[in-house]
């Protein structure tokens, strides 16, 4: 069944259903619509109900398309081509086309941000526009009579990140919506273990680190795999009774405390929904499974029991009550979702949607957590991102990317777009010991507009190398309120972001990704700082010849190798060493 709103709207569902639309909101070319499905209460339905929403519109001054998951892929893709899906553990329903300036040209959220969403968006080849299909099957068990979708749609001229701002706003203002609060120590620098000594941790070698991280100026330790097993075969066979493997942490309270009496809190790694054969809580769980993942040798927790929730919501509990830990790092959420092979709502289920199950679990999870420890900090990784994910976790982490800054600097501008106040984090910086401090720092200035987390060897870091990390972390918390918490200004999404930059009345903070690019400092604010991310150190600097321009340039370990002073100037060239900076002062 079907029915035309206008030329470029349809809407439809595979069942017996009426449609309603109405307009919510419509100024400044921002337009909100609310779509009602309305039909009988399903008795004993044999097909799942889909419902579908379909328009159009020209395709004019477009260049790219942006969604939460992204990643490299920024390009405009046909009306054929596979849709975006979103639900509570994976990305969220967002989609902004913009411009070749950075403009928003158009940009279409979704009210439903925690069922299961497809958005298939490309170009209809025929006439030249953007043919757009959101469709969703409606739960069992949900939504028995009716179901409303809201679609925010902005055509508002103006930079695309403020346009996402706009959705994010948008979200957040849904009725029961509430951001998970961030404690301070969320923004301060971080070391992992994953990195630096993966399934090899024990007591002795955590703490030997700890002793050093905290030295070096970091605040939280997170201790990743590992800490559950002797096993070093990676996988997850022996994931699902989470204790301290004795030989390696044989007090294991002792020794949080130990890392927390030298100044550090201390996050635990859990992934969620695995249960492997090897574990002792194999036999509870074997027939309550999602599914079985042979390569992991593992299945994944059907958490539509409460029985599962319940053992889930006991481990990390006591994780915090028992052990004293500050925080948890909660993994692969996104493995919690239906397969075709997933057992049907049985005995023993209480809910029928594991969407619906995942939103329960992690809400009485950070529930009971804060009744414990109001501070407490949790990690969701990408691409578990959305807004719901914002009411559960105060930490938003890029994906896992070893050695590489353009994905650290990627993942991170994606997250800063959606995230709000919600603290996001890098993935864990690593490199050869061999490596320089130039080229590391490059990789540390990939994670400038984030919390830094470091997982190398700390007592392999050469003198260079402590000073490079020293310097930057130190300039990172001076400016961390800018560089952290403020509107992130990304240009040229399509390329990646080479230049992105942040401002508030009276410090601009821009950092250039790519070589050969101008400075300009014509409508320069009383100071800036240009932060170099790249190898080539000419740069050419663009000046109002009305003012005086003090500049004080330094390499990547925060030494001082040119001063000076422009007077009258309109360009010049200036060398910067590689991962350094230059601080620039305005004087009338």
């Amino acid at each position: 069944m079907e029915k035309y709103i206008d030329d470029n709207w349809k809407i439809s569902s595979n069942f017996p259903a009426e449609y309603k639309t109405e307009v919510l909101c419509n100024e400044k070319n921002v337009i909100c619509r609310e779509v009602e499905f309305s039909y009988a209460p399903e008795k004993e339905q044999q097909t799942e109900r889909k419902i579908m929403v379909e328009f159009s519109f020209p395709v004019l001054d477009i260049s790219g398309r942006w969604y939460p998951a992204c990643g490299f892929d920024r390009s405009i893709k046909a009306d054929w081509f596979p849709g975006v899906e979103s639900m509570t553990s994976i990305s969220a329903p967002v989609i902004c086309f913009f411009n070749g300036k950075g403009k928003n040209r158009h940009t279409i959220a979704l009210s439903e941000v925690k069922q299961k969403v497809n958005m298939q968006y490309g170009i209809h080849e025929e006439d030249g526009t953007m043919l757009c299909r959101i469709s969703m099957v409606l739960p069992r068990g949900l939504f028995p009579e009716k179901y409303k979708l809201k679609i925010w749609g902005s055509r508002e001229n103006e930079p695309y990140w403020d346009t996402l701002a706009g959705v994010r706003k948008w979200w957040e203002s849904a009725p029961g919506w509430r951001m998970m609060k961030v404690p301070e120590a969320a923004r301060n620098p971080f070391y992992s273990f994953w990195y630096s000594q993966h399934q090899s941790v024990n007591a002795k070698s955590v703490e030997k680190e700890c002793r050093m991280a905290a030295a070096l100026g970091f605040s939280t330790v997170i201790i990743d795999d590992g800490w559950q097993t002797d096993d070093n075969n990676r996988g997850y066979a022996f994931c699902g009774d989470w204790e301290p493997a004795a030989d390696k942490f044989p007090d294991f309270s002792q020794h949080v405390k130990n890392v927390q009496d030298m100044g550090l809190k201390y996050l635990m790694w859990f992934s969620v929904p695995y249960v492997g054969k090897m574990s002792r809580a194999w036999e509870l769980f074997k027939d309550k499974l999602l599914y079985w993942n042979e390569f992991q040798q593992a299945g994944i927790l059907d958490i539509r029991y409460p029985k599962v929730r319940e053992y889930l919501k006991g481990i990390y509990g006591k994780a915090v009550k028992e052990w004293g830990i500050d925080g948890l790092k909660l993994d692969f959420i996104d493995e919690f979702y239906l397969h075709p092979d997933s057992p049907s709502f049985s005995e023993g289920m209480d809910y029928a949607d594991v969407q619906e199950a995942l939103d329960v679990l992690l809400t009485e999870v950070m529930e009971e957590l804060t009744s414990v420890r109001p501070d407490i900090l949790i990690e969701f990784r990408q691409r578990y991102i959305g807004p719901q994910i914002r009411k559960y976790g105060n930490l938003l982490r890029v994906s896992d990317c070893p050695g590489s800054g353009i994905s650290n600097r990627v993942g991170i501008v994606d997250l800063r777009l959606l995230s709000g106040k919600t603290a996001v984090h890098s993935d864990m910086l690593m490199w050869h010991e061999a490596e320089t401090a130039q080229d590391a720092a490059l990789q540390v200035l990939s994670c400038i507009f984030s919390t830094v987390q470091i997982s190398v060897s700390l007592d392999k870091l050469t003198e260079e190398m402590k000073k490079m990390l020293l310097f930057w972390m130190a300039f990172m918390q001076e400016h961390k309120q800018l560089l952290q918490e403020s509107q992130i200004k990304p240009q040229e999404p399509e390329n990646l972001y080479p230049q992105v930059m942040v401002e508030d009345e009276k410090i601009q903070i821009l950092v250039q990704y790519s070589r050969g690019r101008t400075v300009d400092l014509r409508r320069l604010h009383k100071c800036m700082y240009y932060i170099h991310a790249v190898k080539e150190e000419e740069v050419c600097i663009r000046l109002d010849v009305d003012s005086r321009t003090v500049y004080e340039i330094r390499n990547c370990m925060g030494g001082i190798v040119e001063e000076g002073v422009w007077d009258a100037v309109p360009v010049t060239d200036i060398v910067v060493p590689t991962g350094g900076m230059v601080k620039f002062l305005h004087e009338k």
